[in-house]
């Protein structure tokens, strides 16, 4: 269901969506999922177990010795970027990425480490309920403001992805399509979702409006002009950050528009 949805990435769940007595036929499964589906439109992962747990131990074997190449792993619960780097190892010279998910205090503050553990590290995304509890606070946007705005700047400053949170509220659109607007704003550049219902509205709000996108080409253009040289466009002064921002546009506007 989730190739289907046309997600940019669709990721096997091996860590809380399997009991332990199931451990080793999911493997199994993955292995065989992965190999079975190499021609797909978003890339395909999975997230294993925490690789300080003997489960976790076990999936990297499995990476080390079969065949497969999945696009990414997802690590859970990373609090040091030894983690990242064990993992790199059993990945080999595979050209698999790694997605680290920060879901505790002691993860967030390490989290430029961890960023920068291995080429390999593709993003970093939020795991916001556990921190929540770790925090000992509420799950909500006052308790996932500051590590929300650390994750984006640390991933900003690596030049790596942000994944974002999920939305638990399967039913409300206009909520989810709100909350993709305030982190794409704290600087998010991706967005997880958990329901294939959800990754429609929220590809769409990282996308351009019409009119964002047609002012783009006006920026872009003008700065092409002026040779790099502040210039005014639309009444308004546009230098360099401006452009680069409008260049960003220009490329997410290649996937289309949002209403």
């Amino acid at each position: 269901k989730a190739l289907a949805a046309d997600a940019d990435q669709a990721s096997i769940e091996l860590e809380y969506a399997v009991g332990p007595a199931d451990k080793d036929s999911a493997r199994e499964h993955v292995v065989a999922f992965v190999a079975a589906n190499p021609a797909r439109r978003g890339e395909l992962g999975f997230r294993i177990n925490g690789t300080t747990t003997p489960a976790g131990a076990r999936d990297l074997a499995l990476l080390r010795e079969s065949r497969i190449e999945p696009d990414f792993v997802m690590l859970p619960k990373v609090e040091s970027a030894d983690e990242l780097v064990v993992a790199d190892q059993a990945l080999g010279d595979r050209a698999t990425r790694l997605i680290a998910l920060i879901e505790s205090p002691r993860g967030l503050l390490d989290a430029r480490a961890i960023a920068g553990a291995t080429p390999r590290v593709s993003a970093l995304m939020f795991g916001g309920f556990d921190f929540a509890v770790a925090l000992r606070g509420r799950p909500g946007w006052d308790a996932f403001l500051a590590p929300r705005t650390q994750l984006a700047l640390v991933a900003a400053e690596r030049e790596i992805g942000f994944i974002d949170v999920p939305c638990l509220d399967l039913k409300d659109a206009d909520g989810l399509a709100a909350e993709t607007d305030r982190v794409i704003a704290l600087g998010a550049t991706a967005k997880a979702a958990i329901h294939p219902d959800q990754v429609p509205v929220i590809q769409s709000r990282f996308l351009p409006t019409a009119e964002e996108l047609a002012r783009a080409r006006r920026v872009v253009e003008a700065m092409e002009t002026a040779r790099g040289e502040a210039v005014a466009v639309d009444g308004k002064l546009v230098d360099r950050p401006i452009e680069l921002a409008a260049r960003r546009a220009l490329a997410l506007g290649a996937l289309g528009t949002r209403p």
